[in-house]
């Protein structure tokens, strides 16, 4: 029979190591947070001319879905960008104007003005989702990032207006390609309720158009402008609203504002291979997952690839090669480079890859865990020397897809407005089963209200310090940060849970060591699950 010193001794050492177990775990956890450097995503990126703006987004949501903006009018960004597939479309390669149905089921078909036939877009669908993120030849986030595979357009704004112009896309055959977006900006003009819109949206616009002041910053051409509605403004709105598109409330991002249980044991181990083993994050780092470079992976080629030209019908050739990157920027090293996406909310967007050549996440997990290379026209030479053979076995290849599930946010809605201004029926609207999935009526747009921005600090500019104010939605984990122009952040002002409602907090103008900021423009940005705000500020000392 045991003493009962020696069971008092036996109930200590189980006692010991229980705290031991407990706190090693609670040190793995805050570990692996910093061993390899998680951070959450940061403030979106505004250009100078197109800072957040509610009457701009929510113009820029009815121009998406209306289909006024696609030549033959039977199609919208909406239409290949639909929320049901991640805002892509689910099919391995886009479908456009003349084509019928929706998502995968979509089908090609003819011109509805000529006859014609309209082959599939050369590449895959891209996500909206967190394009606000690109990056550019810095590998930061930037109004001026990459966009689409092959990085030929930069920043949201330009983005936005290539749709218009390419005839697989939204142009079809209504009108020549010079004259697509101006055929465009002259039938949204005709709509009084979209001139009254954007009205609202562009104020100092529509006060120019007013009072018919001369356009001295526009050398070549110094007169006043003639309508709000011009391809400055077009390309605005819309980019206003696809910058809003963030998924922020992942399991992931619940594990790095500190909530230990928002990921699960295999998730946590695939996060380590993700950052080891398997070499993931080599390529798709930072809280974006995306380093915005562009690779050679040898994906195999299955679609039309890069069109050589055009028939006297107009409809492109395809050339069965797509030369990625080279086509834009003409270095022979980028030939069949693709841009690196971002992971967010991968677990929607299938198929994957440039063409869509592949159509699972566990066939992903596959062709980089051979070492990528599938495509026989491509040398392995010219394959990135970062894609290697990794020697994952399958419990180490759960691992990895149920982490890259983390990187889904199940919260995000994007919801379609049930008409549009044209009255069109709105893009994508037949796959709506909720009225969740319904944005409000625009006509409620239109109604005299008074702004309130959802931020706000004074004074602006200031020298000792500015009060910060802003309204919460509801209640929840706040950050509120400041960051200087290079986008880092230079120190954090709230990190806690608040109530909804207004709060007000003082920044006195120092950084995170306690040392005066220079004087010069910062960017004071909030965020929680599904809202965010910013406001910029002047100091001047």
């Amino acid at each position: 029979m045991a003493s009962a010193k020696s069971t008092r001794m036996n109930a200590f050492i189980a006692t010991l190591c229980l705290s031991v177990i407990v706190a090693g775990s609670a040190w793995g956890q805050e570990d692996l947070r910093q061993r390899f450097g998680l951070t959450p995503l940061p403030p979106i990126p505004y250009p100078v001319d197109n800072q957040y703006n509610p009457d701009r987004i929510e113009l820029g949501r009815l121009l998406f879905f209306d289909p006024i903006l696609g030549g033959e009018m039977d199609t919208g960004c909406g239409t290949c960008h639909l929320p049901s597939f991640g805002m892509a479309d689910g099919r391995q390669l886009g479908a456009g104007t003349g084509s019928k149905g929706l998502g995968p089921d979509r089908v090609l078909g003819v011109s509805s003005v000529t006859g014609d036939t309209i082959i599939a877009e050369p590449r895959n669908t891209m996500t909206i989702f967190n394009t606000a993120y690109n990056k550019d030849e810095s590998n930061l986030p930037s109004t001026k990032g990459f966009m689409l595979w092959d990085g030929k357009d930069r920043g949201l704004e330009a983005q936005a207006l290539r749709a218009i112009i390419v005839r697989v896309e939204l142009r079809g055959d209504s009108y020549p390609r010079e004259m697509a977006v101006d055929s465009v900006l002259t039938r949204l003009r005709n709509v009084p309720d979209y001139v009254e819109l954007f009205n609202r949206a562009f104020p100092a616009e529509a006060d120019s158009v007013a009072r018919q002041i001369p356009r001295l910053a526009c050398s070549w051409d110094t007169a006043p402008l003639e309508s709000v509605i011009t391809r400055s403004t077009l390309g605005r709105a819309i980019a206003a609203f696809e910058r809003e598109l963030v998924t922020d409330d992942t399991p992931y991002d619940r594990y790095v504002a500190g909530d230990d249980d928002a990921l699960t044991a295999s998730q946590k181990r695939g996060l380590v291979l993700f950052f080891e083993k398997a070499r993931c994050a080599n390529c798709h780092n930072g809280p974006e997952f995306s380093e915005g470079r562009f690779r050679v992976q040898g994906v195999e080629q299955i679609g039309p690839g890069q069109p050589l030209a055009s028939t006297q019908t107009g409809t492109p050739r395809p050339s069965g090669k797509d030369r990625g990157r080279f086509v834009t920027s003409g270095n022979t090293n980028e030939l069949f480079a693709f841009r690196t996406v971002s992971l967010r909310q991968v677990t929607e967007t299938a198929p994957y890859m440039h063409d869509g050549a592949i159509e699972t996440l566990e066939e992903v997990i596959e062709f980089y865990d051979r070492g990528a290379g599938d495509e026989e026209t491509i040398s392995a030479e010219r394959v990135d020397a970062e894609l290697v053979p990794l020697g994952l076995n399958a419990g180490e290849k759960a691992d990895l897809l149920a982490f890259l599930h983390a990187l889904t946010d199940e919260t995000i809605r994007v919801p379609i407005p049930p008409r549009v201004p044209s009255g069109l029926t709105p893009a994508g609207i037949e796959l709506v089963q909720s009225d969740d999935e319904l944005a409000e009526d625009y006509g409620a747009l239109l109604a005299p209200r008074v702004s309130k921005p959802a931020m706000s600090s004074y004074p602006n500019p200031f020298n000792a310090e500015t009060i910060v104010q802003f309204e919460l939605p509801r209640s929840g984990q706040v950050e509120l940060s400041v960051y200087n122009v290079l986008g880092q952040r230079i120190r954090r002002l709230v990190g806690e849970d608040l109530p909804a409602g207004l709060h007000r907090v003082r920044w006195d103008g120092r950084d995170a060591e306690g040392r005066n900021a220079a004087s010069g423009v910062y960017l004071i940005a909030a965020h929680m699950a599904g809202w965010r705000s910013a406001q910029q500020v002047l100091l001047l000392r």
